[in-house]
């Protein structure tokens, strides 16, 4: 590009053409000297053809990037490694080995600036010893709620001659969105009938607090520059209406899934791309269509870019929610009286209070020597034995041939079994 190169003719030509101007153009000092210059790169032809529309000769012309000058900017830039440049009509290739992966993201930034916009660098470059990032990511949340409702109910008939009258009131003050936690209520009632006249008094009385505790901890390891992802949960479908009434069916993940792409940029720092997600199955917000019930989702994700050291935490979606709703029912007129009022309303309260954080530690990692330094949650199980099965109610024992797990090791703790605490 920006170069040119001299073609002499066998013979005088009359008509010298290229099938690409844009890429390359000539000039012709004489119909047997043809000067060829590149414009930009890419891949053209050129002709040249006698008086009676013979050909005198064809060229496939070639324009690329000055790789020489490609080569020196990156020896200067990131040092002389063996490093090997190649091009291609829309970009480069960049191959060998350089120390770290700072160098890599330099090396591409250099070769994709030299070529400019649109051009397209294929990175092929190796890190010596490939570093390898393990990200750790604990999802924590804690959720609150408080219900209290409080009603009279009111039910009175009574009759004079032919005439009969009726008085109904009261019923619960919860908001359509209020669902007790328990789904339990109390009720105290109270009635009076004469055989004629018949009065029926309910008191309704409910106060819950409930508490709600997450905690999800995924784990992943990549080598670095190479995107890892992993889900543990699974897929519900969702049908999907299409044109002549037919249905399809898309499937939703949910559970704990982790999508991170790290990079080393030096011996002790990462760049890292992370992508946490916890979600669960929540009926009660979920829809009906077509006669199909399709559950909803409660999720809790985050995605950002952050750079740090190995073995360093930072925390991304915090979270600290509170909310309350309040709720009166009230009998026009006769739940305004004083005193007397109070047979005539119902009342609900309703506060939700959550907090949410999700902490992301990296650590830079090589594989262990032995797999005897690895513990998995099997190795805390074992079967019981008859006698303590039949005597004891033991449903597991420590397993005698295998390691013990690790102190301090993270996984379930306690006994397993039915009705132990």
């Amino acid at each position: 590009m920006s170069r040119g190169k001299t073609l002499r003719l066998s013979r005088p030509a009359s008509s010298i053409f290229v099938a690409d101007p844009t890429i390359a153009d000539i000039q012709t000092p004489s119909n047997q000297v043809v000067f060829v210059f590149g414009k930009k790169p890419g891949r053209t032809s050129l002709f040249a053809l006698d008086e009676r529309g013979d050909p005198i000769a064809e060229y496939g012309v070639a324009v690329v990037q000055p790789i020489e000058d490609l080569r020196n900017l990156l020896r200067s830039e990131v040092g002389d490694y063996r490093l090997s440049v190649s091009y291609t009509p829309n970009g480069a290739v960049l191959s060998g080995t350089l120390p770290n992966a700072g160098l890599v993201e330099t090396a591409k930034a250099v070769t994709a600036q030299f070529l400019g916009q649109g051009a397209t660098v294929t990175n092929r470059l190796r890190v010596a010893g490939a570093l390898q990032v393990n990200l750790q990511v604990r999802v924590a949340e804690v959720n609150r709620r408080v219900l209290k409702e409080f009603g009279i109910n009111l039910n009175a008939s009574a009759r004079a001659g032919q005439f009969g009258f009726s008085l109904v009131s009261g019923g619960s003050g919860a908001s359509p969105g209020t669902v007790p936690i328990t789904g339990r209520g109390n009720q105290f009632g109270v009635s009076y009938s004469d055989g004629i006249n018949n009065i029926t008094a309910t008191l309704d009385a409910l106060a819950e607090d409930g508490l709600v505790s997450i905690l999800a901890e995924p784990n992943l390891t990549a080598v670095s520059g190479e995107k890892a992802n992993f889900l543990a949960g699974g897929e519900f479908p969702i049908p999907i209406a299409q044109a002549l009434g037919q249905t399809s069916v898309q499937f939703r993940r949910f559970g704990a899934s982790l999508e991170f792409q790290p990079t080393v940029l030096s011996s002790n720092l990462i760049n890292i791309r992370v992508r946490p997600e916890v979600s669960e199955l929540t009926p009660a917000n979920g829809v009906e269509v077509n006669g199909l019930s399709i559950p909803g989702l409660t999720t809790r994700s985050a995605d950002t870019v952050v750079e740090l050291a190995s073995g360093q935490s930072f925390a991304i979606g915090g979270l600290i929610r509170k909310n309350f709703s309040t709720n009166v029912g009230v009998m026009p007129g006769l739940g305004d009286i004083p005193v007397l009022g109070a047979l005539f309303r119902s009342s609900a309260f309703q506060k939700d209070e959550s907090e949410l954080v999700i902490i992301v530690t990296p650590y830079i990692v090589r594989p262990a020597s032995s797999p005897q330094a690895y513990s998995a949650p099997t190795d805390r199980v074992a079967p019981p034995t008859d006698a303590g099965r039949i005597l004891l109610n033991t449903q597991t024992k420590a397993p005698s041939s295998r390691l013990a797990p690790r102190k301090g090791s993270v996984g379930l703790t306690g006994d397993a079994g039915l009705g132990v605490e």
